[in-house]
């Protein structure tokens, strides 16, 4: 998930399945899908240049030759070059080391498009038509933070601003394993705690709080997220400090931690009735009511 690289330098993301829609939104419908799907099924045996031409011819795509087909899958796919029984086979083996170089997975032009279909930077507001700038497909959360290619994840940046946020992304870099560590967890609630547990004794920005709680899906409001942590028995300290202009900075610092509830959205529902209701008892004993 986190889109790093193991050993072997293949990216972790499993193969898509010849029928996925993940497959069909990377390749579309054409040549090019037929041909990964005989290598997908064909990984335990790989098949030679002249079978791959056969099955084109079989199924009315000979227009295309072999060679281009693979060359244009290898754009996405680790497509080897192997010699067995005397005879050159392609074997599919993963995704291209590209896949994560650059720090995004791989993107159809379908998905590029809807994530620059805004048409100006969601950080600073500039658009190619008035301004001249380029704009470059985000990941909000990184893929070394374990953040996906998924919609809600993806964002326009203008080349100034992407830049800015990796250098600033980078400030955090000894922090990778804790930050990918909280990603992982279902609900933000326990994605922001996790981080403030593993940064226990670190004064922790709230920018990144919001980059956390949003490792699975887009929060509107990271703040209620956090503030429901004490409901959960956490606590805190914040501290605010006076940036560049008039911006504020707000920093957390983790003070309690408690253990996690089976359920940790039932838990705080259930916590904040029971604070309504003893206010209420205590609002009514005030006005002398039973």
């Amino acid at each position: 998930m986190s889109g790093r690289l193991p050993s072997d330098g293949m990216p972790h993301e499993p193969l898509p399945d010849p029928e996925s829609e993940q497959l069909a939104a990377l390749l579309g419908d054409g040549t090019a899908r037929l041909v990964y799907g005989l290598l997908y099924r064909r990984r335990p045996g790989p098949p030679t240049a002249s079978e791959i031409g056969f099955f084109l011819s079989a199924a009315a795509s000979a227009s295309m030759p072999a060679d281009r087909v693979i060359r244009s899958l290898r754009t996405h796919f680790d497509i080897t070059e192997i010699g067995r029984d005397g005879d050159t086979r392609y074997e599919l083996r993963g995704w291209a080391p590209q896949h994560t170089a650059t720090g995004l997975p791989a993107l159809s032009l379908q998905r590029r498009a809807q994530a620059l279909a805004p048409g100006i930077c969601f950080q600073c507001g500039r658009s190619p038509e008035k301004h001249g700038v380029v704009l470059e497909v985000d990941l909000v959360v990184p893929p070394e933070w374990g953040g996906i290619a998924d919609p809600e994840n993806l964002q326009p940046l203008c080349e100034d601003c992407l830049k800015g946020k990796r250098q600033y992304q980078e400030t955090y870099a000894s922090y990778s394993e804790q930050i990918r560590h909280a990603a992982d967890f279902d609900e933000p609630q326990r994605r922001i705690g996790e981080l403030l547990l593993a940064l226990r004794n670190e004064w922790v920005p709230s920018e990144l709080i919001g980059i956390v709680a949003s490792a699975k899906e887009y929060q509107t409001d990271y703040e209620k997220r956090t503030r429901e942590l004490r409901l959960l028995g956490w606590d805190y300290r914040v501290r605010k400090e006076r940036g560049e202009g008039a911006r504020t900075r707000v920093y957390y610092r983790l003070i309690q931690s408690a253990p996690w509830p089976e359920n940790i959205h039932a838990a705080i529902v259930s916590e904040e009735k029971r604070r309504r209701t003893a206010k209420g008892r205590k609002s009514a004993g005030s006005d002398g009511t039973q």
